[in-house]
């Protein structure tokens, strides 16, 4: 029998995180219909319009961090994948830095874009408080190298994503909670990649990723 586990995990997560800004979307129509106050038709429209823009965001993003992306070739340009971390993180709670010079615009192979912007996903989510993430990076040919640092109070990585990125890919061990970790290793195994944490303490966490 043919095991399911890693795309259903993978399906639900997706799911979870983008329904909560197509759900708004909804709860914002309801109230366009059934308000007759202008100041309240304003919120309204307000609501709808930052939480399609949310769905957009995440949609393009998940997109190519997670699907195939077909219609991009073999190879997707540094700055267009910088671009959709940058809308997709602006929505939340965490400020995100990647500047430009930062690998400049370079094209990769897919899955190591697809590697970067996970990683984008993983570091962000070790600042359940808010915090600042920042990547660093340099592309020189077949070699290259990305820091993502992410600094905030109680900073830090679940117990089951550190074990994974410790551990390496492991299908017996794929939960909801750690699918998304663990599909980021299974893309750094199959590419050859080297996945680091270099620190993590109470208000910094440090991961490196390069090519082996």
């Amino acid at each position: 029998m043919i095991d399911l586990k890693l795309a259903a995990l993978m399906s639900s997560k997706l799911c979870h995180d983008v329904i909560g800004p197509v759900g708004a979307v909804s709860n914002g129509i309801e109230l366009l219909q059934d308000e007759g106050n202008e100041d309240m038709r304003e919120q309204a429209l307000e609501l709808v319009s930052q939480s399609a823009s949310e769905a957009s965001a995440r949609l393009q993003f998940y997109r190519l961090a997670f699907g195939l992306a077909g219609g991009m070739g073999p190879e997707i340009s540094l700055r267009e994948a910088r671009n959709l971390c940058r809308e997709f993180m602006s929505y939340g709670k965490v400020a995100f830095t990647w500047p430009d010079e930062a690998g400049g615009a370079e094209n990769m192979p897919k899955d190591v874009i697809k590697i970067l912007c996970n990683l984008v996903v993983l570091a962000g989510g070790a600042l359940p408080r808010g915090g600042e993430l920042s990547i660093e990076g340099s592309v020189s040919g077949g070699d290259w190298s990305f820091t993502y640092t992410a600094q905030g109070t109680r900073a830090g990585l679940r117990e089951e994503v550190t074990a994974a990125v410790l551990n390496g890919y492991d299908a017996d061990a794929l939960t909801a909670q750690n699918v998304g970790t663990y599909y980021v290793m299974a893309l750094v195994e199959n590419t050859g990649a080297k996945l680091d944490i270099v620190r993590m303490d109470e208000t910094e966490v440090v991961l490196s990723i390069s090519a082996s």
